[in-house]
Parts: C-alpha cells; structure tokens; sequence
C-alpha cells in the first residue's frame, strides 16, 4: 500500500479521500444505476398486476417509482419485494466490486482495473448470495420452532402450563439470540461485500462466520466506524454535489457563449424532465434533511418543458452526473467497510490482509544478480 496502515481510526478517517477515484467511482454508479433499472422493472410488474395501466404509472412515476405501495393482491406485493431484494443485491454487488479496489491496494496492487472489479463482483455472487440465503433459511428454521413451541401451548389441559414453564428457557434466550441474528442480516447489507472481498477463497462458511466475528468481538468499534462512514459520505458527498452542479453551471454558461441561448434551454430542458423538486434531489444538495443550507437545483427547471429527443439524451447525462453523487457517497461507505474489516481483523486475530498476496496482479520475475 502507498501509505502504511496505523491500524486504528486514523485509516478509516482517510477513506473519502481513497474513494475519490474516477474507477471507484464509475463502477458503484454502474451498479446503482443497474439497481435503479431492477428495482423499476418488477416496480411496473407488480403495478401491472395489481391492475394499473402501466401508461398511467409512467406518468406518474416516470423512471423512479419510489413510494409508500399499498398492494391489493399478494401476488403484485411478492413481485415487488422481490424486485426490491433484487435491486439490494446489485448494491451490495457494487459495493463488493468498491470495496474489491480498497483490499487489492491494501495488498499492493493499487491499479486494478474496472473490468476486473466488475468480473470479480460478478464471480463472487454466489458466495454473497448463498450468505444471505443461509442466514435467512436459519432464522426460517428458528421461526418454525417457534411456531412449534406456539402449538403446545393448545395442547389441553397442561398446553399452558408447559409453554409458561419454558418461557424464559430455553423460550426467551432463542428469541434474543434471533433478533441479534437479524441485525446481523441487516447489517451485512454493507458489512458482507467488503467481507467477501477480503477473502481470498470465496466460501461462503467463511464469509457468514467473518461477519459475526466482527459483530459479536468489535461492535463498537465497527459501530463508530460505520457512523463515521455515513456522516462522511453525506458531508463529502454534498461537497461532490456542490462541484457537480458548479460543473454544469460552467459548462452551460460557457457553451451558451458559443451556441447562444439555446445552449441554455436544452439544459434547462433536460433539467425539467428529472424530478428535481423531489426529496431525493433536494436531499442530495442539501448538507444535511432539514438543514435549509445547499443548491437550489430547482431554478434550473424554469424553462420551457420540451419532450424532443435531444431533451431526453440531456436528461439522460445529467442523470448520470447525479447518480455519480451517490456513487461517491457509496464509494465512501465501501471504502470505509474495506479498511475496517483489515483493521478490526488485525486487532481480534492478529491477522494483517496487508501481508497477503494481491488476488490479481503477479510481480514479474528478477533473475538474481550476478557475482563477478
């Protein structure tokens, strides 16, 4: 690595810094943009099979569906949530991809490149899929006992009795250990990828028991390290922001020079089809939700509305631009996930990644030198 590990906070306070890079940032704005397009397409399925015109949806939706969905059938639900767990995959891909540059530099190799992230993400996905799937087949199994335990209880006569008894043992110890075993599935959302990126064989076993390890042996330095990630991507994600719409106030000022006003209109008709009086928008360039303090991204949305397709093709770009805001934020997270799971390792285990061997690079070979 270019600058040697201090193995304690001061490597994860340097994270956003590392996860300002063009690579990083690239892929998780690949990845959550093909979420966004998962997360869209079972969206519309499960809105066509609830009964609505897909038509009418688009109109009112457009390409980000995000709402409160109140389902009549459970057939529209399940196709929903299903898309909803699809799209959390494909981030949590992303994110193994980031976090995948982080863990190779710390071994040394610090340019590995996109399509090698991606490939590696992509090869990968069996292990973190069959995490996930074995944690939530336990909790399955643990509900299923419990159910059991539930139908004793109409056994007559001494059904109550029995269920009393056994309430606090072995009852209420297995109910404890199941809700820490869900927060364990919820936070491997962004502690899992970088997990899984730090081991070097793939198993899924060894990925699952990495990951309660860190839980149960550092929660609280994991915990800080986590919340300092997410203040961090926000605060240096608004920084990111403020560039980006700087970025596109420069270049539209500069272009209308040359091309004249209607430079001006096109961006502003690009601008007028993305929902940028939503919350997201208006959450993205504000510093903090609530804090009247950010980018009016608003006022750019005056124009004329223009349904051509050049307007379109604009919109698409600056779509793009702003969801490289929320790559960088991701960027952040993953980053920090990396570092934190070589320091906590070393500290639990003695253990330090950095000694490793890169996965994807191979020094050339130096024939010794020769004595004359």
């Amino acid at each position: 690595m270019q600058f040697p590990l201090k193995y304690d906070f001061r490597d994860v306070l340097a994270a956003p810094a590392a996860a300002l890079s063009a690579k990083r940032i690239f892929v998780m704005t690949l990845f959550l943009c093909a979420a966004l397009a998962v997360y869209d397409v079972f969206t519309y399925l499960a809105l066509i099979a609830d009964g609505e015109k897909i038509s009418g949806a688009g109109s009112v939706y457009g390409a980000f569906p995000f709402d409160t969905f109140q389902f009549d059938s459970m057939a529209a639900a399940t196709v929903f949530w299903i898309g909803v767990i699809a799209a959390a995959i494909v981030v949590m891909m992303g994110l193994f991809a980031t976090a995948a540059f982080e863990i190779e530099s710390i071994r040394g190799h610090r340019f590995m490149g996109i399509k090698c992230a991606v490939g590696f993400a992509l090869k990968r996905f069996r292990q973190m899929f069959l995490s996930h799937l074995s944690i939530v087949s336990f909790l399955l199994l643990i509900l299923l006992l419990v159910v059991l335990y539930g139908l004793i209880g109409r056994i007559p006569g001494i059904g109550e009795w029995i269920f009393s008894i056994f309430f606090l043992i072995p009852g209420f110890i297995l109910a404890i250990f199941t809700v820490f075993i869900v927060l364990v599935l919820i936070v491997s959302i962004i502690l899992l990828p970088a997990v899984a990126a730090a081991d070097r064989n793939g198993e899924t076993f060894d990925s699952i028991l990495e990951t309660f390890s860190t839980i149960i042996r550092q929660p609280v330095r994991w915990a800080l390290y986590t919340a300092f990630s997410g203040v961090a991507a926000k605060v240096c994600g608004f920084v990111y922001a403020y560039f980006c719409f700087r970025a596109v106030q420069f270049l539209t000022w500069g272009g209308s020079i040359g091309g004249g006003e209607k430079i001006t209109e096109l961006v502003k008709s690009g601008v007028n089809n993305l929902p940028v009086r939503a919350d997201l928008a208006q959450y993205t360039f504000n510093i903090f939700a609530g804090v009247g303090w950010g980018v009016d991204v608003a006022q750019w949305a005056r124009g004329n509305f223009s349904d051509s397709p050049v307007s379109y093709v604009m919109a698409f770009m600056l779509f793009l631009i702003f969801a490289s805001i929320f790559g960088y934020m991701f960027a952040v997270i993953a980053t920090a996930q990396a570092r934190a799971v070589v320091i906590i390792r070393y500290l639990k285990d003695d253990y330090k990644i950095s000694d490793e061997k890169p996965l994807f690079f191979e020094e050339e070979h130096v024939n010794p030198k020769i004595n004359e």
